[in-house]
């Protein structure tokens, strides 16, 4: 009984190991479903991009702006969904490819250009003035730099034509620079062609005011300012007799000698040229330098 009994276990053992082989193959095919199904793949949207570069001022057209699959929770917040929506628009900043087009970065509808008026600040106006080469520090003064304003006006009420200097505006963006070809009246009557240099600033209204009072009644200067300097700097502005305090008390050499203390034949020395009959004497006071002449005939 037991000999037989033997194959029958062996048999069953065998048959119990293989429902446990498929059994457990089976139970994975059905998990393997149930994993992907709780990890479904995130939805996309479709949001307008760069196809290139596109600079500031240029018309959107189909070669300009593609579509792109974004992640819902990572579109940009305001971005086109509809390229037709961008074409015909004018960029109003510079845009890298893939970038996404964000109503910030085009003009309004409507516009025609994206030209000077798009790089003025809100709140802020562009103001040209006419200069020159010497003015813009001889070529020195391009967009992008910061000057300060100066203005020499006539003294009110003064005499002898007296003036001061004094800065109006400091650290003033300077947005474009030009020049072009203007008739004057040169110095013999006639008129003739000559360089005429633009300069156009970002500034104020009440700013603008006081640059327009400027150019009309002064003559205007420009002072190229360091970048990253900020600072303000109040002055009380400059006129002739500061201007020659200031020198006086600089140092300007070695101290002279007290005329009073030198004999008069010392004080000064003289030079006499004696032509024919006639001679001439010049001289020359040490510390004024004004020359004195001496006329009369020479000693036979």
């Amino acid at each position: 009984m037991k000999t037989k009994a033997v194959p029958h276990i062996i048999l069953a053992v065998i048959l119990a190991l293989t429902a446990g082989v498929l059994t457990i193959r089976w139970l994975g095919s059905v998990r393997a479903p149930t994993v992907e199904q709780a990890k479904p793949a995130a939805p996309k949207v479709e949001v307008v991009v760069a196809a290139r570069a596109i600079p500031k001022g240029g018309r959107l057209d189909a070669s300009m702006v593609k579509s792109k699959g974004f992640e819902a929770e990572a579109a940009p917040q305001g971005a086109l969904r509809d390229v037709q929506e961008a074409y015909g628009r004018i960029s109003a900043r510079d845009i890298s490819p893939d970038d996404p087009i964000t109503p910030d970065k085009l003009m309004p509808k409507g516009a025609t250009s994206g030209g000077l008026d798009a790089s003025v600040a809100p709140g802020k106006r562009a103001f040209t003035i006419k200069g020159s080469k010497i003015m813009g520090s001889g070529g020195l003064v391009t967009p992008g730099c910061r000057v300060d304003v100066l203005v020499t006006y006539p003294v009110p009420n003064g005499k002898n034509d007296e003036k001061i200097n004094k800065i109006i505006l400091e650290n003033v963006p300077i947005l474009t620079t030009g020049t072009e070809r203007e008739t004057k009246i040169g110095k013999d009557g006639r008129e003739e062609l000559a360089n005429t240099d633009f300069y156009t600033l970002m500034v104020a209204p009440e700013e603008a005011e006081r640059l327009a009072l400027a150019s009309d009644t002064g003559s205007l200067h420009l002072a190229l300012r360091t970048p990253g300097d900020a600072d303000i700097v109040t002055t009380s502005g400059a006129d002739v007799a500061k201007s020659l305090e200031a020198f006086a008390a600089a140092p300007a050499g070695p101290p002279l000698a007290d005329a009073g203390a030198l004999p008069e034949e010392d004080a000064g020395y003289s030079v006499e040229t004696i032509r024919g009959t006639e001679r001439e004497r010049v001289r020359l006071d040490p510390l004024t330098g004004i020359q004195t002449e001496d006329k009369g005939h020479a000693k036979p």
